[in-house]
Parts: C-alpha cells; sequence; structure tokens
C-alpha cells in the first residue's frame, strides 16, 4: 500500500464528495455553478457542473485509490499502464 497515494486520492474523493454536498444544500456558494446555471441554464448548467467537479473526481480518486492499495505509486499510476 502505498500512503501517498491513499491520502491523495482520499483527498480527491473528498472533493467530489464535498462539491456534491454544497452544490445540492448551498448552490448559491459556488460561484462556478452559478456561472455555469447562467451560460447554460438551470438544468444544463447544473448538469455539466455535476459531471466535472463531482463525477470526474469520483472516477480519477476511486481509481488512484485502488492503485494505491496494490502498491502504486503516483507517478506510476499516472505514467504506466
Amino acid at each position: 500500500m502505498q500512503y501517498t497515494t491513499v491520502a491523495l486520492a482520499s483527498a480527491i474523493l473528498l472533493f467530489g464528495l464535498y462539491t456534491l454536498v454544497v452544490s445540492v444544500r448551498v448552490p448559491n456558494d459556488l460561484i462556478k455553478l452559478k456561472y455555469m446555471k447562467s451560460k447554460f441554464g438551470e438544468k444544463a448548467g447544473f448538469t455539466v457542473h455535476t459531471i466535472v467537479y463531482v463525477v470526474v473526481p469520483f472516477i480519477f480518486g476511486y481509481f488512484m485509490l485502488m492503485a494505491g492499495l496494490n502498491g502504486e505509486t503516483i507517478t506510476q499510476f499516472i505514467t504506466e499502464k
């Protein structure tokens, strides 16, 4: 297990979780969400924001966490297949 990789993956997952909670509970606190809603409309703006700031960090964080648990370093995760 690579603790640095696991720690970074956990931070990425927590970022996605925090963004999800804040965007649902207090959406006016997120400046980028307000901008996307004004640019793309209410529903499409929320969807784009959710994909970019919640779904992508969850997916990336999950794969990085699995790599860290399998003993890969951050460099190995990014550069090797």
